[in-house]
């Protein structure tokens, strides 16, 4: 078996892995606010410099690791979608989802911080616009596998469903007892109807 060389450049991708994963933990455990550059350091056995040379500040490092664990999720979705006979539905799809509610805190915190701060709110507001494109996107493949023309454009489903699974985050991180399954196929159900109806004639 070859063994890839640990150049510079691996070197220094591993390292800003390895400070991503330390971030995670250290953000869960501590949330956005009360999380230090210095504990994410700790945590990942390096110097607060090294921190520094991957990220611009805790915003930054903040953000990356949203942009991963996004990419990440669209990825394992849309390769059960493609690759896992069982998952045919969105309903089943969703069935398999974990909430996490250490991550839907965090991601309460930092849009609060995010809304009086322009320059995290703007690259959030970004992040969101690539989530409802690769939604969209996922959105039209299951219409172009169905044979089915859209009746509500893909992109108002898209933002639709992210708002709502986004509220139901919260509506778990408060009370999981209220986010269980009927109610979550309920939800699709009711999305589903809705998309189904045809387009109001006019007058």
């Amino acid at each position: 078996m070859a063994v890839e060389p640990l150049t510079p450049e691996r070197r220094r991708a591993l390292t800003r892995q390895h400070l991503l994963e330390a971030a995670a933990v250290t953000f869960a455990r501590r949330g956005f606010h009360s999380a230090s550059l210095d504990e994410v350091a700790a945590a990942a056995g390096f110097s607060k410099g090294a921190v520094y040379s991957n990220f611009k500040n805790k915003e930054d490092l903040f953000l990356t690791l949203l942009d991963e664990r996004l990419q990440r999720e669209f990825a394992t979705a849309k390769d059960a979608l493609s690759h896992d006979p069982a998952v045919s539905e969105l309903s089943e799809l969703v069935s398999r989802l974990m909430w996490d509610d250490d991550w839907t805190a965090l991601q309460l915190e930092f849009s609060l911080y995010a809304v009086r701060n322009p320059h995290a709110r703007a690259k959030l507001a970004a992040l969101r616009r690539q989530a409802i494109d690769e939604t969209e996107r996922m959105i039209r493949a299951d219409y172009e596998r169905r044979g089915v023309a859209p009746q509500i454009a893909p992109r108002v489903v898209a933002t639709l469903v992210l708002a709502i699974f986004r509220g139901l985050g919260l509506e778990h991180l408060v009370d999981s007892d209220l986010v269980d399954p009927p109610t979550v196929e309920a939800i699709l159900a009711l999305l589903t109807g809705i998309e189904a109806q045809p387009p109001a004639l006019p007058g």
